[in-house]
């Protein structure tokens, strides 16, 4: 799967799982700052679809992997 599938399914997520404005949603917004506002629980609910989806483990994962969808997906590809 590529970056941009990747990104999809993710920027799908956010929108249906979330409750996240997909207009809001771009690769470089911070999902964890003012912009989006998510918290740790949403965090919890990434990191469990992450693994449904893409069979990558983020458990654990530094927090700049969790800063925007483009840092999200860098991971999941360079760890797929």
């Amino acid at each position: 799967m590529n970056k941009e599938e990747v990104k999809t399914k993710l920027k799908g997520f956010f929108e249906s799982n979330l409750g996240v404005d997909g207009s809001m949603l771009n690769d470089d917004t911070e999902l964890f700052g003012e912009e989006i506002g998510l918290d740790s629980v949403d965090s919890l609910e990434i990191i469990s679809f992450v693994d449904d989806e893409f069979g990558v483990s983020m458990a654990g994962a530094a927090r700049e992997n969790f800063l925007t969808i483009e840092s999200i997906s860098s991971f999941i590809v360079e760890n797929a």
